[in-house]
């Protein structure tokens, strides 16, 4: 490990040993990592992947920790944090993004840009990695629709590759990123149409003002619990079923919003995985209805 760490300074790579998780994550919960490392450039990601499988290290990857719920035991490996790789780069109708791009940053810069077709992110707490990995959308837009080219590294083989068109196998909240495991995203090729900017600044206000009337943005959360089933709501069948408010330790159902579980200062990992089981166990019962999970558990 000292090794690695005289190797992270000369490289001036950003770490932290026993590092909280609870600091990294939009749920406020996890336990801690036996190291942290925060690259800020594409090329200090690779570097770091491979310096960590050099020695043999377990490796986690995450953006922003805003659909995740990390365990209460921590991680006895290296979480690699990507939000510090932020490089955007706009040319013609194109947008080139590093993986830890904030999405609200993705929209900013394409309304800046005149350019149309990512104002659904706007208010989407995650970074663009996260987004294309479970192909994030709302509103009737998604990452499927914008996203030509993803460029990740290979954990198998070591290597860089390029996912292009259908080879990213997009489907709801799902990607061949989430569905295979072995491939890190680095950055992506957006393609975007070129638009009026006061009308997208407009939808990108009415988005969010919409997030704010309905969602409940004050208590940290990690977004929408479960995926969409097939010809229903999520939060309708939890709501119908009278589950709003249902409470496990220090995780709620939100009373504003019940496709959401949030913290209410003391939560952790099991008291949200044990509201997600009774929640489904309610919901299958009354409905018939399997909820999927949409969050992941770490």
């Amino acid at each position: 490990m000292d090794q690695l760490l005289t190797e992270l300074e000369k490289q001036k790579i950003e770490w932290e040993t026993d590092c909280p998780l609870s600091q990294h994550s939009t749920f406020r919960i996890g336990g801690r990592a036996r190291l942290a490392l925060f690259p800020d450039t594409r090329e200090k990601l690779v570097g770091v992947l491979r310096m960590l499988q050099d020695a043999g290290i377990p490796v986690l990857v995450v953006g922003r920790g805003s659909n995740v719920v990390f365990s209460d035991g921590g991680y006895d490996g290296a979480v690699i944090l990507t939000d510090k790789c932020r490089a955007v780069r706009v040319c013609g109708e194109r947008i080139y993004a590093d993986a830890g791009v904030l999405l609200s940053k993705l929209a900013n810069e394409a309304r800046e840009a005149s350019l149309s077709g990512v104002e659904f992110a706007h208010g989407i707490p995650g970074t663009l990695g996260g987004a294309i990995y479970m192909n994030a959308g709302a509103y009737g837009g998604s990452m499927d629709a914008v996203c030509v080219a993803t460029e990740c590294y290979d954990l198998d083989s070591g290597r860089i590759c390029t996912f292009r068109g259908a080879q990213q196998a997009f489907g709801y909240r799902t990607s061949v990123f989430e569905q295979r495991g072995r491939y890190v995203i680095l950055g992506a090729e957006l393609a975007l149409k070129v638009g009026d900017p006061s009308r997208i600044s407009a939808q990108m206000r009415d988005y969010w003002e919409r997030r704010k009337a309905s969602q409940p943005l004050e208590f940290p959360s990690a977004g929408s619990v479960f995926k969409r089933p097939e010809g229903h709501f999520a939060g309708k069948l939890i709501e119908d079923c009278g589950l709003k408010g249902l409470t496990v330790g220090g995780a709620q159902v939100s009373e504003k919003h019940a496709g959401f579980i949030i913290n209410r200062g003391s939560a952790t990992c099991e008291d949200v995985k044990r509201l997600v089981e009774q929640i489904q166990a309610v919901v299958l019962e009354r409905t018939g209805v399997a909820l999927e999970c949409e969050i992941r558990f770490l």
